[in-house]
């Protein structure tokens, strides 16, 4: 009953984010590009600061991941036992956040490409019950919960589809598409901007690659990016960054692709120039999560709980405030420490 219990269910959730990362990058790019990819995202602090906390989007990239190397294994590889997976990680991710409404489109415009599309529609139509299952409980409560405020589908279609498409909110909300390019490389309010560059820069290189595979792999990856774009001119609710926590691992990717670009150029000082670029950004990513919070840690907090039971002191009830989580646990359910 002590809220720290949370803290090992998200460790156990952040180990399957980096092993999932770590084993779909290490499948589609190899060992050394997984090592890179896996080291920028564990020491990101936007990454880190946001998966503390033990809450429903925790599993996104990982989950992500795995529906990113679903899709790349039926496309590319011809394995459409993958659809079975596929859709299994759909429906889990519809448990995760409302952003899963983009999937679907996602997922036809990326096996457009598939060679056997007969192959595609049957084991799409086979395996359709494994997406469904998901939704039994949601239609449940949405029945159970229709004439209150919670629920989720409804509230949610209020703000869907009432504005219509109009080219000036198209233009304000594709910010929120490109987010995660902010987010991850730290970009200031000065260089705001550069989450629009980075992959303009990206399609651009696409346009003159020669390569086969990575063409497919950058189609796919804007699909992420530009689907939500054109989605969420249709919303008229609010929105935050993490609504696109599902393209952090593919805004690596892009940084990850345009890098190698760079190092093809043979400009020997490049080498040297990433290194020390990666060893500065990697500190002061990290620089500020070393210090442990020695005025406001659970031991602290602890403390001042057990100093206001004493005192016959209250704590009211606050959503997200361990202090009264710890006076229900302690006082209300009488489980004292």
């Amino acid at each position: 009953m002590d809220p720290v219990g949370a803290i090992y269910l998200n460790i156990i959730v952040n180990l399957f984010n980096f092993i999932a990362i770590f084993f779909v990058t290490k499948r589609i790019y190899g060992n050394k590009t997984a090592l890179f990819v896996s080291f920028i995202y564990a020491t990101n602090k936007y990454l880190i600061e946001i998966n503390r906390t033990a809450w429903n989007v925790s599993p996104i990239p990982g989950v992500s991941a795995l529906i990113f190397f679903s899709i790349y294994k039926i496309v590319y590889e011809n394995n459409y036992k993958w659809i079975f997976i596929l859709s299994s990680l759909t429906g889990l991710f519809f448990h995760l956040h409302f952003s899963v409404v983009f999937l679907p489109l996602i997922i036809l415009l990326s096996l457009i490409l598939a060679k056997n599309k007969r192959k595609v529609l049957i084991y799409g139509l086979v395996s359709l019950p494994l997406l469904i299952i998901w939704f039994i409980p949601s239609v449940l409560y949405e029945f159970q919960s229709k004439n209150t405020n919670t629920n989720l589908f409804n509230n949610f279609l209020k703000d869907y589809f009432i504005k219509g498409f109009h080219l000036r909110f198209f233009l304000f909300r594709i910010h929120d598409a490109f987010i995660q390019f902010q987010m991850i490389l730290s970009l200031p309010r000065t260089f705001n901007f550069l989450k629009f560059i980075v992959p303009g820069i990206y399609l651009i290189t696409l346009i003159f690659e020669k390569v086969k595979k990575q063409k497919l792999l950058g189609y796919l990856i804007l699909l992420w990016f530009i689907v939500p774009a054109f989605g969420y001119s249709f919303y008229g609710g609010t929105t935050s960054e993490y609504y696109m926590l599902m393209n952090s691992l593919l805004v690596i990717y892009v940084v990850y692709y345009l890098q190698t670009k760079l190092i093809k150029l043979k400009f020997k000082p490049t080498i040297y120039l990433l290194i020390i670029f990666w060893s500065i950004f990697t500190y002061y990513q990290t620089k500020d999560l070393w210090i442990k919070n020695i005025n406001n840690g659970l031991v602290k907090q602890k403390q001042e709980v057990m100093e206001n039971i004493r005192q016959n002191n209250k704590i009211a009830f606050d959503e997200g405030n361990i202090k009264a989580y710890l006076w229900q646990i302690w006082v209300e359910d009488k489980k004292v420490k």
